[in-house]
């Protein structure tokens, strides 16, 4: 199940190990604590399946007889109903998962770290759900099965359903958003700060496996709540970092002002503020233009009218973005004509991917707040500042 040089992203090294070496600490961990193996692989597979990919979704449940032997089975029926809830909502509407769902599991059983690695699997099934779609697409495949996208809308009503306090923004925001996101007129450039709904790790009292891992990469921080928050499981944020890293820091293929841009799209659509300002403050540095960036976070794909490349991007971009996905050989094409090769639309794949997983991380955990004014001598856009990576001081005044 690699997703990186087996399936088109050699310009990428380590991609592929720390995905699947992702999927495997998520999955069937030493330590599943109070997730068991047979829970974790059923709400990856139930995930998959609502991301119209049953394909993967049969490839994690293969896993479940090793995982089977190191625990009885899910236990609870009321936990596995809570479990299966989550991941319907993580996966289906993230921007409507409100503090209650990681009520509801704390009140079943699971503590921080269990919720946090439910957290983790359905985002992680997020990015690799859109690999595979998206890479089938390049071949020129179907994004999502044609069952499972039936499956998935009947599954969509429901959990709209049953999502309480959801705003009625149908003339403020895109037709093919997150059910729950926010309205055009909230997303900001200003800098934003995020706080958890759930403890963070003590910075006073981490382990050697946590410190080890913020030892590893200098692009995480003990200051940062986010990354205290995502430490409560240190493998799966180690193999995370190494992913992101690579997707949206790599040399060469699609420019990063153009992965920037993709990342924006896919927060806006997902209805994550905070990931939208962030990366909204790197695609206006890195194409030095702000004014431009401003007209993306407020008006999505139709800021970028008369763009061939970026209206391409923008078009692929929105569809890959929906649950199912839903990209088709036109726009592959409409790419290809902009000028696209296949390490740019490969960079593409992944890095819209990448952040089903990011947003559903920062949107599931936590909360966005107005930030803090900036110590002195901070810059407003820090060149490392992202939703997985920040460094120096910018880390320090608690940007995730």
């Amino acid at each position: 199940m690699s997703q990186g040089t087996e399936h088109g992203a050699p310009h990428r090294p380590g991609l592929a190990e720390h995905t699947d070496a992702a999927r495997r600490v998520l999955l069937t961990p030493d330590h599943p604590g109070a997730l068991p193996p047979a829970l974790r692989i059923e709400a990856a597979a139930r995930a998959a399946d609502r991301t119209g990919q049953p394909g993967l979704a049969a490839l994690y449940r293969a896993l479940a007889p090793a995982a089977t032997q190191a625990a009885a089975g899910p236990g609870d029926p009321a936990l596995v109903t809570a479990v299966q809830d989550f991941t319907d909502a993580v996966t289906l509407d993230p921007a409507g998962t409100g503090p209650a769902a990681l009520r509801t599991l704390t009140a079943h059983g699971l503590d921080t770290p269990a919720v946090v690695a439910l957290a983790q699997i359905c985002a992680f099934v997020a990015y690799e759900a859109r690999v595979v779609s998206g890479l089938a697409v390049l071949a020129g495949g179907p994004a999502a099965e044609p069952a499972a996208v039936t499956g998935t809308r009947d599954a969509i009503t429901g959990t709209r359903d049953a999502i309480t306090g959801t705003r009625d923004a149908a003339a403020t925001r895109d037709a093919d958003a997150s059910p729950s996101a926010p309205r055009a007129a909230d997303f900001t450039l200003d800098q934003l700060t995020w706080r958890p709904r759930v403890p963070a790790v003590d910075a006073d009292a981490l382990t050697d496996a946590q410190r080890a891992v913020l030892d590893a990469h200098t692009t995480l921080s003990a200051t940062s709540p986010y990354y205290r928050t995502l430490l409560h499981d240190p493998a799966a944020l180690d193999h995370r970092t190494h992913v992101y890293n690579a997707v949206m820091y790599g040399r060469g293929g699609l420019p990063r002002a153009e992965r920037e841009l993709a990342t924006l799209l896919v927060s806006r659509a997902n209805g994550c503020v905070y990931c939208a300002s962030v990366h909204g403050r790197k695609y206006a540095q890195l194409s030095r233009d702000e004014a431009a960036a401003l007209r993306v976070l407020h008006e999505g794909a139709d800021a970028l009218a008369g763009d061939a490349r970026g209206e391409a991007l923008a078009r692929f971009t929105r569809a890959q973005t929906l649950t199912p996905p839903a990209a088709t050989g036109a726009d592959v094409a409409a790419l290809r004509t902009a000028g696209l090769d296949e390490a740019e639309l490969t960079d593409l794949v992944h890095a819209v991917a990448l952040f089903g997983w990011a947003n559903r991380l920062m949107l599931v955990l936590g909360d966005v707040h107005p930030a803090r004014k900036l110590d002195a001598g901070i810059p407003r856009t820090d060149a490392r500042e992202s939703c997985s990576g920040t460094s120096g001081r910018a880390a320090q005044a608690g940007d995730a």
